[in-house]
């Protein structure tokens, strides 16, 4: 199991400026999606941050910024089937609901079987020989499910696009550093 990850939201996408769900649609990013991508790299590597992969969802809107990311880390991007964001069924392309946390949708994914498969995919992925955290994009819903399994639930409901969180699981605590605060990307510890 990963001791640690860095964990990247995608760029932004039309879905976030419109506040509507995307979902399972496979949405590209903004111009200022890929610029954040370009920014969140940029702040990674003026940490000294050296990751061994880049694992994404399939989505594109993750994939496209994993690519942006593994270019300017020199990592290898390898997607993850089961990352992708919650299936929203009737409720994507529509408003974000203030229920997001309801367990049931109309045609979509449950709430319980999201996280099964987001954790399945967590806990498929190959921890790095050389021991170095792995960055993982994603989706804002993804977020607190690593968080859960990493040991931990988080205050945030989910970082802001392209924003990379470090997360480590030190004694049963998880700890998370976002980037600019306290000299460095965020992370729990």
């Amino acid at each position: 199991m990963l001791s640690a990850v860095i964990f990247c939201r995608h760029g932004e996408t039309e879905s976030n400026i419109g506040g509507w769900l995307a979902g399972s649609r496979d949405v590209s990013l903004t111009e200022r999606g890929r610029a954040q991508a370009r920014d969140a790299a940029a702040a990674l590597l003026a940490e000294g941050c050296a990751v061994p992969v880049v694992y994404s969802s399939p989505q594109r809107r993750a994939l496209e910024t994993a690519a942006i990311l593994a270019d300017a880390l020199n990592a290898p991007v390898m997607p993850v089937p089961g990352l992708e964001e919650r299936r929203w069924g009737d409720l994507e392309g529509g408003a974000i609901p203030a229920d997001l946390l309801r367990e049931q949708v109309p045609n979509g994914e449950s709430l319980t079987g999201f996280h099964a498969r987001v954790t399945a995919a967590l806990d498929g992925l190959p921890v790095p020989a050389d021991g170095r955290p792995p960055l993982i994009v994603a989706h804002a819903g993804t977020w607190p499910v690593l968080c859960r399994w990493m040991g931990r639930h988080s205050k945030m409901l989910w970082p802001p696009n392209a924003s990379p969180v470090h997360l480590t699981r030190q004694t049963g605590m998880v700890g998370v550093d976002m980037p600019g605060e306290s000299g460095g990307a965020p992370s729990m510890g």
